[in-house]
């Protein structure tokens, strides 16, 4: 086998080191600057380590060119699947794949996507842009398979090999090869679904489950605070009982639990069916920025405090990864009704922060303005941990909802 990965991100670039432990690999991305980047052993986005993506290259390839892949016979699709700005499903990436990858595929190969989609996407619109792209037959010529990322990224002990993995393939033989491949890297088991919409349904409603009780924790926090008691007590006590499920409220964002349900929600749509559930947890977290950004409105105004600092900026801890994160809209909130606000986060790439946001990010203690009156640590990363400030306000966004 020689194996192709497709977009080295956070899913793609753990993959290319795990399957060059076993496979000749070539891994492929668009953005030519992040290919030589990780060349040098260099991954801003600290998707791998160092020397793990050095010992990849020892035996697998880095490439921006499609042609390169030409002698693979394994094709494993890791490209992001995101929405537009009226969070309409995009799925332009995955096309653009699906065209390049049908002019290099040839008889007998196996495409594997591991991007999340909507049920039916990869038989109703990923199978046949492979077919007219390479003028080859689904299952005859070819064969597609799928296996939905699980990654939870910042997360040192959930790594790929330690997460069971569902595959799903378009025949038997897709599914036996896929089974054999990611076996070989894998210390967790392989969950076998029996067709690829049984696969991609999963996926979803992992994420969707996880954005309904997000925005339950949501709505009860708001409700404990106008009684006056504390939601992080009451969960603690809740979560006592063996079937509660312990979820804290706070900010959804990122690139699954924030974005996903849009996909169910359009299919739903398409078919004709309601799932009013879903939308209604995807509103209550959708407006969870503005609630956060009201309770420090309120929480400043009651100690006189005009200038804040934000702390973290990343979606969620100990992570660099910015993708939809919900303090942009928190910070640009509070800028409307205080002459200062800052935001420090020393992990994030501010380059990408100013590029993505237009939002000038703190790397450092050394670049502080002034001694701030009121500060709000909106996500926990370790490095918070520390005494930083002694003489002023500090607030952790958790004990404010």
């Amino acid at each position: 086998m020689k194996i192709a990965i497709i977009g080295l991100g956070y899913v793609g670039l753990p993959l290319f080191y795990l399957l060059s432990k076993n496979y000749t690999c070539i891994g492929l991305d668009k953005d030519f600057h992040r290919v030589n980047q990780l060349r040098e052993g260099i991954d801003y986005r600290e998707c791998e380590k160092r020397h793990n993506i050095r010992k990849a290259l020892l035996n697998s390839t880095l490439t921006s060119n499609y042609l390169d892949l030409s002698e693979c016979n394994m094709f494993i699709v890791c490209v992001p699947t995101g929405v537009d700005k009226q969070n309409i499903p995009d799925l332009k990436p995955l096309i653009k794949v699906c065209e390049s990858v049908g002019k290099v595929l040839k008889k007998h190969d196996l495409v594997v996507f591991e991007s999340t989609v909507f049920p039916g996407a990869i038989d109703e619109i990923c199978t046949p842009l492979l077919e007219k792209s390479s003028n080859l037959k689904i299952n005859e010529d070819f064969l597609v398979g799928y296996s939905p990322e699980r990654i939870n990224i910042g997360d040192k002990s959930h790594r790929i090999s330690a997460i069971p993995k569902i595959i799903a393939g378009s025949n038997a033989t897709a599914l036996s090869i896929m089974d054999e491949v990611y076996s070989t890297v894998l210390d967790a088991p392989t969950i076998k679904a029996s067709c690829i919409k049984v696969a991609e349904a999963a996926k979803m409603y992992e994420n969707v489950q996880r954005d309904i009780l997000i925005a339950l924790a949501n709505e009860y926090a708001g409700f404990c605070k106008n009684e006056g008691i504390n939601i992080n007590e009451v969960t603690e006590c809740a979560a006592s009982k063996w079937n509660f499920m312990k979820v804290s409220p706070g900010l959804v964002g990122g690139h699954c639990i924030g974005i996903d349900p849009y996909y169910i929600l359009q299919r739903s749509n398409e078919k004709s069916y309601s799932m009013p559930l879903v939308k209604i947890a995807r509103t209550v977290n959708e407006e969870e920025p503005q609630n956060v950004a009201r309770y420090i409105k309120e929480y400043a105004k009651s100690i006189n405090a005009n200038s804040i600092l934000l702390l973290g900026f990343s979606y969620k801890e100990n992570t660099p990864d910015c993708r939809n994160t919900k303090v942009a809209e928190v910070y640009r909130e509070l800028k409307r009704d205080f002459a200062l606000v800052d935001c420090f986060d020393p992990i994030v790439n501010q380059r990408e922060v100013a590029k993505e946001y237009n939002i000038p990010i703190i790397g450092s203690e050394d670049e502080f303005r002034i001694q701030y009156e009121l500060i709000v640590k909106m996500v926990p990363h370790k490095y918070f941990k520390k005494a930083m400030f002694s003489h002023t306000t500090v607030i952790d966004l958790r004990d404010l909802l």
